[in-house]
This record gives structure tokens, sequence and C-alpha cells, in this order.
């Protein structure tokens, strides 16, 4: 005997009970219904409407009532708001169907989200004479998007693969990697039409991902589409699909006729329509729809007596797949040589890392407010913020540590630590931290870098913003989705970050020093950028593939851009020649020099000013005190002498005042402040060329260290509601 629905009883056998009521038991008091809201704590901001309304589900069958209980519990567990209005519009269209005796199944597991569509259409049709709305049918698609899928999870007491839609935030018993979110990504194997390539396919990508072979992101993403393109292949051009698992000696030839289907972009979109200009669709694409292919026929000839219980009716399908099979689709595979063209295409400069680093402070500001940014072509225009301070953070990081997105994405909150040993004793006064970033890609790659003060700043602003938007002091991840996620459990989703740079990418217009326009949203290319600029210092290959995170050095060799203009600078610090033939001397300092002049955009009299082309410069002739300003030894004498004149000026003119005020000059007079100041930068700069000599140095003359974030305030409480 089970206690139902508000103390009602129904008896049921104990044998074969549905497994529905074990998760109606489990559920706390308030929420068994018929009527959910009274009793249930912070019921009016659990839910999605703002009038507080109860959900009531009397006058439907009893089952269906439970489950849509348990569907609601459920997405209060999940961080999402409780979809009031979508349970109740489908439990008022169940109970008018009740009530009319229109036929409906005995549970939601048997009904689709095409049922319930059916439904609702017959209930507007019938009552209100016309079709449904948008927003009525909105309703239907928030609750079988998710909630649904995981009522069938729930009940099913079989092999997780055995499902027709695999959802790990529905589903916990899908095997996760660590840094692999619950998040959105899913993978529907119910979509193959063909049920002996269904079948089969949850089988081995279902066996395959319990026991480690794949990774989820892996089957997700990847393999199930590719089966998915097999399936619409085999529908489309053959008569009996079937028959591609006969005749081995057929099968390089259905390989080869897939392949040549397979290029046409068409084909593998899914879609019909013709697009407006050709494409070349990639072969490494090709070669992984082929490899996923001949790797579900290689598990299933190789697996021939598990199959007849795993796959039940469709086995004798399979009975004559053989490794000839899958061999024959695995020679299909296009070689595609490893050597890639010299250039630099995946390589950001200094001219659009100048135009990028000053208009982000846009994608953090908030809707309301609005800033000019200066165009590279001399122009200005006038924007509003975006709203999303974690995605300005986010791809500063990037730009400053060379870490793919996902690194950054999936990082813990608690993702710095002290440095030790040799990199402490190095930081001489400087903050050096160890950040250990999301490495989920190598297994045995390393997942941490030493960072400067600028990343550890970045960082631990946002941790402090997570803490005020979120009200909790140690979340698992750094950045975090903000809809539908009441717990501060789900990290911010790959899918927003990509939207929102692609929005502000084409707001901005960045182009590079050769007029090429720099997409933001491509990431990849910051890492490219890090990588190239290590290699251009000098560093060893071993060291920057330990910074990269790569298992093999030919793998980091690939990130390095091949400039030319740095190709010229080396072979220029090498080797030059006068006109006459004879070598001249050309020492490491000048090399240095040269890279100074390129960057540097202004020559001054004792030094050179590294201010960006498209900033603007309020210091005046204050240069000694700026941390833009740059010098060497060769520039000794001159400040040495500027240093006597200073000091011999300072005394002359104190001693003029004295003599004629009879007092001597106050310490706050606007003069002797200034000319004080730049008696203490040309001896801070003086001593700076002594202790590295040979060496140019910037900012030496200022008082406090120059790399420092520049502050932003963002008034995170006008954050829009619903922002990723």
């Amino acid at each position: 005997m089970v206690l139902a629905m508000a103390g009602e009883r129904r008896l049921r056998p104990v044998a074969g009970e549905d497994p529905v009521w074990r998760l109606w038991g489990a559920l706390p008091e308030p929420w068994r219904g018929p009527v959910i809201g009274p009793g249930v704590p912070g019921w009016p901001a659990l839910i999605n409407c703002v009038d507080g309304r109860w959900l009531n589900l009397t006058g439907i069958p009893e089952v269906m009532a439970a489950e849509l209980a348990w569907m609601a519990h459920w997405q209060a567990l999940d961080g999402v708001r409780v979809a009031v209005d979508a349970i109740g519009h489908l439990a008022h269209l169940l109970r008018h169907a009740v009530h009319e005796r229109h036929p409906v199944p005995v549970s939601l597991r048997r009904m689709d989200f095409e049922a319930a569509a059916d439904l609702q259409r017959w209930y507007y049709t019938t009552q209100r004479g016309r079709f449904p709305s948008a927003p009525a049918r909105a309703k239907l698609v928030t609750l079988f998007r998710f909630a649904h899928p995981a009522l069938v999870a729930a009940c099913h007491d079989g092999h997780w693969w055995q499902l027709d839609q695999w959802y790990p935030r529905c589903d916990r018993r899908i095997p996760l990697g660590e840094r692999e979110p619950l998040g959105h990504i899913g993978s529907s194997p119910g979509l193959i039409s063909q049920p002996w390539l269904r079948e089969a396919s949850k089988w081995c990508l279902g066996t395959m991902l319990d026991a480690g072979t794949l990774r989820w992101g892996t089957v997700g993403q990847g393999r199930m589409a590719s089966l998915q393109r097999f399936d619409r292949w085999l529908t489309a051009t053959l008569h009996d699909p079937r028959q591609v698992l006969d005749d081995p000696a057929a099968a390089a030839g259905h390989a080869a006729a897939f392949r040549r289907w397979d290029a046409d972009p068409v084909n593998r979109s899914g879609s019909h329509k013709r697009r407006k200009a050709p494409t070349v669709v990639d072969p490494r694409n090709i070669n992984k729809d082929l490899l996923a292919i001949a790797e579900l026929f290689e598990f299933v000839a190789a697996n021939h007596d598990q199959a007849r219980s795993a796959l039940g009716p469709h086995a004798a399908a399979w009975a004559r797949i053989t490794t000839v099979h899958a061999a024959s689709w695995a020679r299909q595979v296009t070689r595609i040589p490893l050597h890639r063209a010299l250039g630099d295409d995946r390589y950001v400069d200094d001219h659009a890392l100048a135009q990028i680093t000053a208009a982000l402070p846009l994608l953090g500001m908030p809707r309301t407010e609005e800033m000019t940014l200066a165009r590279a072509d001399g122009t200005g225009t006038t924007l509003a913020g975006f709203g999303d301070p974690q995605a300005m953070r986010m791809i500063l990081l990037q730009i400053l540590t060379g870490r793919r997105a996902s690194e950054v994405l999936l990082c813990d909150f608690d993702c710095l630590a002290s440095a030790t040993g040799r990199a402490m004793q190095a930081a001489e006064g400087e903050q050096i931290a160890r950040f250990r970033y999301a490495q989920s890609k190598i297994d045995t790659a390393p997942d941490s870098i030493l960072v400067d003060s600028e990343v550890v700043a970045i960082i631990e602003e946002q941790q402090q913003w997570v803490r005020d938007r979120f009200g909790i002091a140690k979340p698992r991840h750094l950045f975090l989705r903000l809809k539908g996620n009441r717990h501060a459990a789900k990290p911010y989703s790959m899918g927003s970050y990509g939207s929102k740079l692609r929005d502000f990418s084409n707001a901005i217009q960045i182009v590079d020093s050769k007029g090429r326009p720099v997409q933001l949203h491509h990431t990849h290319c910051f890492r490219h950028t890090k990588l190239t600029r290590l290699a251009e210092l000098g560093l060893p290959i071993h060291v920057i593939q330990r910074y990269a995170g790569h298992a093999t050095p030919s793998m980091s060799m690939r990130y390095i851009a091949q400039r030319d203009e740095h190709a010229e600078q080396a072979f220029l610090a090498t080797r030059k020649f006068k006109v006459d033939g004879t070598a001249v001397a050309f020492s490491h300092e000048d090399h240095d020099r040269l890279h100074l002049l390129d960057r540097t955009d202004r020559i001054l009299p004792h030094g050179w000013c590294m201010l960006p082309p498209l900033q603007s410069c309020d210091k005046g002739n204050a240069c000694l005190t700026c941390s833009m300003f740059v010098t060497d030894d060769t520039h000794a004498t001159a400040l040495a002498r500027q240093l006597a004149d200073t000091e011999a000026l300072i005394e002359a003119t104190t001693a003029a005042f004295t003599d004629r005020h009879g007092r001597p000059m106050a310490d706050d007079n606007p003069w002797l402040a200034q000319r004080r100041a730049e008696h203490a930068a040309l001896t801070r700069l003086l001593a700076a060329i002594n202790a590295k000599p040979g060496r140019a140095v910037q900012g030496a003359g200022c008082a406090a260290p120059t790399s420092r974030p520049v502050p932003l305030t963002l008034d995170t409480s006008r954050t829009r509601r619903g922002q990723q």
C-alpha cells in the first residue's frame, strides 16, 4: 500500500511497481501535491511567476500528477526556476483531455514533445478556434528540454545508454571527466532513424564511454553527429540501408560513396537549401566521420556474442559484419600533410592588441553607460556597454596567459597558490603566484603556470565579484552562469562566451597593422600570440612546451608564428655587412634596440616613449615619472647632467627665496615639489641603469610599480538578469 496524493491511498501490487512512485516517495512532503506551493520554503523565489501562484495538479491521472510533481522538484534542485506556467499549462491540457475523454498516454514518460504538441493543438483548435501561439508552444519546449529527460532517466533501471536522449545534466549515471561540466551539451541517438544502427550506436558509444576509452566531449559533440550523418546517407542513397553490412567486397565502394556525399556542405548540415557561396568541407571533418563508422563496425565485429543480448532483435542485421568492413572504411581516410604554410595569420600584433585593450572596458561596463572608442581609420564611435565583466576578465586572462578558453572558463574558484622555491626568490618584491588552470585535453600535461601581479589582480577581482553577486564564499568554479544557477554550481558556458565575444568584435571592429580584421571570438589566436612572443624572447622549446601544456615540442612549434619582421631582426642581430663586404660588429644590445624602435612611437632626447599610437599623452613633459618612458645606458651622461643641473637649480632657487622672504621655501610649494620629484626620478633612473648595464629599462623613474591593472569600477547591481 502506497500513500498517493494528499493523503489518498491507492492499492498497488508490490511486484512490478511503477518506478515513479519510488521517486514520488522520496519527495519532501510539501512537494507531493496535489497542490504544490503551500509549505514549500521560499516558494515565491523558486518559481518563474511574479504573482507567487501555486501549482495545481488536481483532476489528472495520479501517475502523471506524481511525474509533474517530481519534475517541478527536479527543477528546484537543478538551480533553475520552477516552470509553474509550463507545468500548470500541461496539467490543464491533461485535465481537459481526461474530462473530454480524449486519448492520453498512461504516463508522461510515454509522451514526447510531438505528442504533447499534438495535444496542445487539439485543445486550442477545439476550445479556442485557433492554433496555439508561440509563447504557448515555448512552455512545452521549456518542460520537455531538460525536466522530461530527467524524469525518463530517473525511472529507467537499465543501462543509461539504452535511452534515446543523453544529457549528463539530467542523468548523473553518464560518466564525465573532472573538467567536463554538466551544462547544456547533450546527444540524441534517438535521431538516428535506422533502428539497427541506432541501437548499435548506443551500445558502442555507451560501452566505450563507460570504459573510459572515449570522453563525453568526444561522444556528445563528435561521434554521435558522425553517425547521424551516416544514417542520413543510408536513407538517402541506398534502397535497403542494411546492405552496407552484407558483402565485405562492396564495403570499399560504400565508403568511397559516403566520402563523396559527405564532402557536400549541404549534406553535412542536413539542410537542402543551397548556399549563396560554395564552401569546402575540411578533409579532417570527413576523416572523423569515416573513422567513427569504422570504429562502430570494428566494435560490433569484435563483440558478436554480446551483440545478441545488447541489440536484441536488431542483432540479426549485424550478423555478417566483419573487420574487413571496418578496414575498408578506415582506408578511405585522406592523408593530410602536417606541414602548414608559413605565416602569421593567427598572430595578433601590437597594433591590434592596443585597440583590444583600449576597448575591453566596454565589455564589462553596464548597458546603461556608454564609451567612445577610436577606430583604426581615425574615426570615433560611441557604444553602449555590454554588461559582462566576467567575459572581460576571461579574455584578459587568455591574452595574458595564453590558455585555452576551456581552461579559463572551467578553472576552479581557488586557482591561485603561492609561488615557492626559486620562483619566489626571483620575484624581487613582485607578486608572483602559481595559477592552476583547468587542463582537460591532455591527461599527462601540467595544469599550472607562474603568473605575475596583473593576472593575480584579475583573478582576485573576479573572486570578489562572485562573492558579491552570489553570496557564496567559495563556489567550485571561478566564472559562473547567471541564469538558472541559483546554487552557483554551473560554470560560464562556452556558447555564451563565444556569442558575447562575437557581438563585441562586430561592434568594435578591430584590425591589425596589415588591415586584416581580428575576430575576438577566435580566442585561440591569443594562445598563438603568447607562445610566439615567448619563442621570440629566446626561451628554449622545452620551456615553451611546459608553459603551453603540450605533450610534444612539435605541437608547440606549430603555434609559433613565423613573422618576417622577427626573422629579419634576428638575422641582422647575428650578421651585418658593409658595402665593401666586411663585417660590422652588431651586439645583442643593438638587437634589443631594434625591437625597441619597432615598438616606439616617439623618440625623446633622453630615451623613448612607449605609449601606443592610439592613445594620447596627458603627462606634458613629465616623462621621467611616466611608466611608458624607456631609456638605457646610452643616455646615462645626459641624465647625469640633468640630475646635476636639477640639484643646482633647486639650491639656487631656494637660496634666493630665503634671501627675499626671510624664510625657507615650503615643502608643499608646487615648483619645489615638482623639481624634487624630477630629482628623485632621475636618481632612480640612473640607479636602474647602473644595476642593469646594457639593458633598456622602462618606468624606472616611477615611485610605485607600474605593472598594475587599470582600476575599473563595475556596477554589478545593474547587470541585467539572465545574462551569462
